[in-house]
């Protein structure tokens, strides 16, 4: 009889390890092929890793590469610095034109200040009121008083104010009294022409010191 070869324990474990080393060369074949499927297949996917942002400006083979070099500078430059309407103050000092107008403002009100008071007093009707003893007693005075017109045109009235120091008048005559001390016209003397006058008067009870004064204010209206 010939002699049978007897395999060994050591070479079926060495056959066991190329089964094996086999199927997992192709599993690891088959995940390639799987990967390059996925990633490679579709050619409209978007590159892996892009990211949302601004657009870089891709030179194309007939740009010149100086223009793209200066339109990424003034984006980089835009991003960069704050915006001029961010960066300037809020708040603005007064130009010099709303001081100006303030300051014509103020002027005009000052000079219609007087207008409003002259509006009391109507323009070219005054009159002034000359005081001259008559007659003078122990205890008691006459007095004569001649109301001038001394404006531009003709009044149509006139008061005296006979607030007299050491003096109270007690009586007279071609003038009414009107209270507080004022006298006035009689009516039929009250108009007078500009340089015109009225002569009335008036007794008084006076003081031992009673000095009479020069006039005495005088109103009048047109």
């Amino acid at each position: 009889m010939g002699r049978h070869h007897v395999p060994t324990r050591s070479g079926r474990l060495h056959g066991r390890l190329l089964h094996v080393l086999g199927v997992f060369s192709a599993v690891v074949a088959l995940a390639a092929v799987v990967a390059l499927w996925q990633f490679g297949g579709e050619d409209d996917r978007d590159p892996v890793g892009t990211l949302d942002g601004p657009e870089t400006a891709w030179l194309s083979p007939g740009e010149d590469g100086t223009s793209a070099t200066a339109s990424a500078d003034a984006a980089s430059a835009t991003s960069a610095s704050p915006s001029a309407s961010s960066a300037s103050p809020t708040t603005e000092a007064p130009s010099e034109a709303a001081a100006s107008t303030a300051e014509a403002e103020e002027t005009s009100a000052r000079e219609e200040e007087p207008t409003r008071e002259e509006e009391h007093a109507p323009a070219g009707a005054s009159c002034s009121a000359t005081l001259a003893l008559a007659e003078e007693w122990r205890g008691g005075a006459t007095v004569t008083v001649a109301v001038v017109n001394t404006g531009d045109g003709e009044i149509d009235s006139w008061a005296i104010d006979l607030d007299l120091d050491d003096a109270e008048v007690t009586s007279t005559w071609n003038m009414e009294e009107l209270g507080r001390d004022w006298y006035g016209d009689s009516g039929w003397n009250g108009r007078l022409d500009p340089g015109e006058d009225a002569v009335v008067g008036f007794q008084a009870e006076t003081d031992w010191d009673f000095e009479m004064p020069d006039s005495v204010p005088c109103a009048a209206e047109d």
